[in-house]
Formats: C-alpha cells, structure tokens, sequence
C-alpha cells in the first residue's frame, strides 16, 4: 500500500522512482516519508509484500515528480560515502531507517533490471535462455 491511503494508485507517469533497499519488515510508508519529503515533493511510496504472507519483502519505490529532487535524495540518504568528513559522518546517520542501514539508488524497470530477494540485489546468474541442453564443445565426443 502507497503512503497516500487507498484513494488508488497515483499517477506515475513522468515521475522518477528510486529504489530503497534494506528496509526493516516492519518499516511503513509512513516510516519512509519523513525522510524523503525533506528533498522534494514524494508523490508516492510503494512498499512490495510477499503475496502468501502480507510481510515485507525488505524494499521500498519513492516517486519524486523531478529528477533533480530524486537525485538530492540519492546523494544524501544513499549509504554510500567517499571520505570519513564531518559532513559525511551526519550524512551517514541520516540513513538508518528502522535500525538498518539503507541504500537508496534509482530504480531500474524491464528484462535488464536487477533482481531483488530480501531487501538485497540478487547478481545476475548467466543462464542460457535456450530450454536445449547444453552440448559440449569438446569435438573428441562426437562420433561421426
């Protein structure tokens, strides 16, 4: 369910989503918003659930209107720093949402995008596509 209620699904078209990994399995909408409206106008956050269950699958889409208040939100809440700075080191307590720490980056759609289980980006495996099994490559097999 969206932070915005059950009025329905807002509307998504041209709006940037960002991808919210780690969050707790208890961790709401209602949760996430103070963080993020803080960069910009949130038009939606959507918290996927596991369909048998109701639980959190462990991440999170916020919606922002303009890609340059999703960008501000990426650098600031991403748990990703690049010195041991004053500035960084508050940076860095900003991003513990719930009692975890979370990563924030822009999210990916279609066939290329990564895969998620349990709030992690599960790598890539390089399986054929093709249902054949595979033959071996080794010619000294072949019996002709």
């Amino acid at each position: 369910m969206s932070h915005f209620g059950r009025t329905g699904p807002p509307d998504i078209t041209d709006t940037y989503s960002l991808l919210v990994l780690n969050i707790s399995f208890r961790t709401t909408a209602d949760d996430l918003f103070p963080y993020f409206d803080k960069y910009g106008k949130v038009v939606d956050i959507f918290i996927p659930r596991n369909r048998r269950t109701g639980d959190s699958r462990g991440f999170a889409f916020v919606r922002y209107k303009y890609a340059d208040e999703a960008q501000k939100a990426v650098d600031r809440l991403d748990g990703w720093c690049h010195s041991v700075s004053p500035v960084c080191l508050s940076l860095n307590e900003r991003k513990v949402v719930d009692g975890r720490e979370i990563t924030v980056q822009f999210a990916k759609y279609g066939p290329n995008a990564e895969r998620i289980d349990k709030g992690r980006i599960i790598e890539p495996s390089s399986r054929s596509r093709s249902r054949s099994p595979r033959r071996s490559s080794n010619k000294s097999n072949w019996n002709c």
